[in-house]
This record gives structure tokens, sequence and C-alpha cells, in this order.
């Protein structure tokens, strides 16, 4: 599964505003905002941060609003050019940022929109993030309600269909198994 996923979402006209160019700012005053923002994280009692697909983008997975974001491309009539799955992207260094900042014990909670999986690649600890939209590699089984992190394999295989290997227990699997093809 790559970025076609946001071709399921569900259908809605108001996507926001499509198409904002990136700002850069200049070295000095990047300088200055990251000497701010580490007086900050210093003094900090309860650190929470948010984020979004913004996070994504250096590991390859385009975001939606932004320049080359999924709709923004929607709405040219074109379709992202993307060769990475989320298989086999590699959390950024922000994500790496966060883990490195719960390390240390200043990060206490992190809440992400995002469910390329990539905060968990991380090794950001599982208790210390919630997944808004859910993650393309945790799944729930149908039968019994036990979440299962799959690591690479993606949501809605086979497996759930007939149960958690849990639900199973002693009876023969090849019994359950879906008929396919």
């Amino acid at each position: 599964m790559s970025v076609n996923y946001a071709a399921s979402l569900s259908p809605y006209e108001d996507k926001g505003k499509c198409g904002v160019p990136e700002v850069f700012d200049s070295v000095a005053e990047l300088s200055s905002k990251m000497d701010t923002l580490a007086d900050v994280l210093r003094t900090c009692k309860y650190l929470v941060v948010h984020t979004g697909a913004g996070v994504s983008t250096t590991a390859g997975i385009p975001d939606f609003r932004g320049p080359k974001g999924v709709w923004t491309l929607e709405k040219q009539g074109l379709a992202p050019q993307v060769d990475i799955s989320f298989a086999d992207a590699r959390p950024t260094i922000t994500h790496m940022a966060m883990v490195a900042l719960e390390t240390q014990g200043v990060l206490k909670y992190l809440v992400t929109q995002n469910i390329d999986g990539l905060h968990l690649k991380s090794g950001l600890p599982r208790s210390k993030f919630s997944e808004l939209h859910g993650n393309v590699f945790v799944e729930r089984c149908r039968t019994c309600g036990r979440w299962e992190e799959s690591g690479s394999r993606l949501v809605g295989t086979w497996l759930f269909e007939v149960g958690c290997w849990l639900c199973v227990g002693s009876m023969c699997v090849e019994n359950r198994l879906p008929q396919l093809g």
C-alpha cells in the first residue's frame, strides 16, 4: 500500500486550502527559532506534541495540501508520483527527535493524525502516543477485539477475517481460511 489510501477516503468537497507554497526561513531566522524552541523545551513541565503529514514527507510520503500534496494534485487532475510504500518507509529525523525527547523525559505524550506507522517504527513506546486515524499496520480482531501490530503486514489481511491466533486456539486454521480466487 502506498499513498493511494487517499483515494479510499470518504469523498467530501471542502478539503481546505490546497497548494499553499512552502516557506523557508533564512539560516539566521531558523537558528533563532531553534534557540527559542530549545529554551521552551528546557523549561516546559509537560510537553505534548501533535504531528501530521509534514513529519513524514521527508520519508517520501506526501502530505495532503502541500504543493505536491495528494489533494492538491487531485484538484489538478493528477496523482502523486511516489515510489515508496508504507511498509518500506523509514522514520524521519523528526520521528527520531520525538524518541529522543521521550527518552530524556521531556516529551510526555504525542498525538498524531498519521496512519503511516512511522512513530511506532521509530521506537516511541506505544503507551506514549495516540493515532487519531489509526495505523495501517494495526488491526483489531473481529472475534475477540484484541489489537495486533503486524510490523510490515498491512491491515485487511485474512488473519482477522477468521480470528486472531488466540481466538483460533486449538481449532484447525486451515479449516477456517477464506476461499481465495
